[in-house]
């Protein structure tokens, strides 16, 4: 039976919070804040859709070749999710380094924004911060942003600008000259673990009722995180893939996009 989840307390203290029900000062018609938000989502879900096909159609390109042949990067990287997965199901869940990480995310985001921060608390059992700002970005972004992959590459970055040649490949250097090395490796391995990490807890997280959903409308929310999470792993695949680039990607995405334009046309032209 796995852990309780944390009991998060949010105290995103903003003006946005409450306005759900306020009357409108020019006499027009007040639509409730959830309202707009949930018509929002409704318009993203076409978006959902199009991204969904353009990725899986990128990786299903990449697969047969990059996957199975050329990049030992993505070898490492799927290494990385296996372990963690590994972990997650038959290992006691770290659910403070989860809290840390989303309450950290939270106030990054916030700071951006302009935002002050009056209170910060982090436990096992759960976390809050007290903030003068809120928004969608602010509540939403642990659920988006793999906050400790962001750590990985920020600490190889740092350390590659100072060292020539961190990433390549070393041949010979392990067990007595028999095998190569490369710190791409170290590198792929590790955001296969921590982006795994994001998207366990943030799939596990997102069952519990999570105060951050229902403030922005969970309907909302939900078609949000997905979506982006979806284009933040498609930019992943554009990167380490050798057969995928970006222009074709948006180009895909043109494509897909037409393609359902035309048949929603055309099923109610019926």
């Amino acid at each position: 039976m796995p852990p309780r989840s944390p009991n998060r307390k949010s105290r995103l203290q903003s003006s946005t919070t409450n306005q759900m029900g306020q009357r409108s000062d020019s006499g027009g018609i007040d639509i409730p804040l959830n309202w707009l938000k949930s018509g929002i989502g409704v318009l993203l879900l076409p978006c959902c859709i199009i991204a969904t096909q353009s990725f899986l159609s990128a990786f299903g390109e990449t697969s047969a070749k990059t996957l199975l042949i050329r990049s030992a990067e993505i070898w490492f990287f799927f290494i990385g999710v296996l372990l963690w997965l590994i972990y997650f199901i038959g290992l006691p869940r770290p659910l403070y380094l989860y809290v840390l990480g989303h309450e950290l995310t939270h106030a990054v985001f916030v700071l951006l924004c302009g935002g002050k921060i009056s209170e910060f608390k982090v436990k096992s059992g759960g976390g809050h911060i007290v903030t003068n700002k809120n928004n969608v970005m602010i509540s939403l972004s642990p659920y988006f942003i793999p906050f400790y992959s962001v750590i990985v590459i920020g600490i190889f970055g740092i350390i590659g600008f100072f060292v020539d040649g961190l990433f390549e490949y070393h041949p010979n250097v392990l067990l007595w000259g028999r095998i190569g090395f490369s710190w791409s490796w170290v590198l792929y391995m590790s955001i296969g673990i921590t982006w795994c990490f994001h998207l366990t807890f943030t799939s596990w997280m997102i069952t519990k009722n999570q105060p951050d959903l229902k403030q922005n409308g969970t309907f909302f929310s939900l078609v949000l995180i997905y979506f982006i999470n979806l284009i933040i792993l498609s930019g992943i695949l554009i990167i380490v893939s050798n057969e995928v680039s970006l222009t074709g990607f948006v180009q895909s995405l043109i494509n897909n996009g037409i393609n359902l334009f035309q048949w929603v046309s055309g099923f109610f032209k019926k």
